[in-house]
């Protein structure tokens, strides 16, 4: 996993798999990315080729503790990830793009 500090846009770009065995070092990223009010926090999940329930539950727990910060998460999503995010219907409750630099929110319109 490797961060790219655009100021008030962090992006964190992960490959591999997000599951059971990464899922610590994930979290450990996840920690260090600063989330204050107005800041975006960006997760580019395009090169993770398997994601389970326990990635996925890092992801939720970044999201909630980027939003109590009043920042904004937003995740960039394709093939394993996306389909995922499809099949669990989080589209409506993440923001969820196919492009990093797509606008944000786009309240899940790369799901539709």
């Amino acid at each position: 996993m490797t961060v790219d500090d655009r100021g008030s846009v962090l992006v964190a770009h992960v490959t591999g798999e997000l599951d059971t065995y990464t899922v610590s070092d994930a979290r450990r990223v996840f920690d260090e990315l600063r989330a204050t009010a107005g800041s975006e926090v960006v997760i580019d999940l395009r090169e993770v080729t398997f994601l389970d329930s326990s990635g996925l539950g890092a992801l939720i727990g970044l999201y909630h503790r980027v939003s109590d910060a009043g920042g904004h998460l937003r995740l960039v999503c394709a093939g394993v990830t996306l389909r995922l995010m499809e099949l669990m219907n989080l589209g409506q409750v993440l923001d969820i793009s196919t492009e990093l630099g797509e606008a944000s929110p786009n309240d899940g319109a790369a799901l539709a």
